[in-house]
């Protein structure tokens, strides 16, 4: 019976998790994460899941994991790994396992499955990282499908927009503030 006992999710008390998103299992929250509503976070069969400080998950974003498949960070195995930093936007899919470094936009509606995305990266909105790694500082252009390891040479190849290597930064800022606001509207 123990076996079917799931770990509960710890959550950093300077984060803020809003009511009607689903945390379930062992998902480790750190300090100053915003989770938005209809977030699912399910940590049940692939686990365990990290959120590292700072990060953003917008609304209607999906975390999921495959069972007995992992990526390693610092000798620890998780399913699901984000680091600090980053902003994973509105309707995107984490499928694990699955890396995503700190420093990392992952675009509106956007995949990322089965794959390592290094630092300071950025996945455009609607594109799909599948199976493969991403070095630190890749551009990935919105809707584009990265599914071969091959394909990373053309990447390397484009030059990242000005605009979207501080995307990602003042999102993070700015969600860091709607943390701060949220937890003060609901903790007086």
């Amino acid at each position: 019976m123990s076996d079917l006992i799931q770990p509960q999710p710890k959550i950093h008390k300077e984060s803020f998790v809003h009511p009607s998103a689903e945390l379930w299992g062992a998902v480790e929250i750190e300090e100053y994460v915003l989770v938005a509503p209809h977030v699912s976070i399910r940590a049940d069969e692939g686990t365990p899941f990290k959120i590292c400080q700072g990060t953003n998950i917008q609304d209607g974003v999906i975390m999921h994991g495959l069972y007995g498949k992992f990526v390693t960070v610092d000798s620890l195995d998780y399913s699901i790994y984000v680091g600090s930093h980053c902003s994973i936007a509105h309707g995107a899919l984490v499928h694990g396992p699955s890396r995503i470094d700190k420093k990392t936009f992952i675009g509106f509606k956007a995949i990322v499955h089965s794959a390592k995305i290094g630092r300071n990266c950025y996945v455009g909105h609607g594109a799909q990282v599948l199976g493969v790694e991403l070095p630190d500082n890749t551009y990935v252009p919105n809707g584009w499908i990265i599914d071969r390891q091959e394909q990373i040479e053309e990447l390397k190849r484009l030059t990242m927009p000005d605009e979207a290597k501080e995307f990602n930064k003042e999102v993070v800022d700015r969600n860091k503030e709607l943390v701060k606001r949220h937890k003060s509207q609901i903790m007086p």
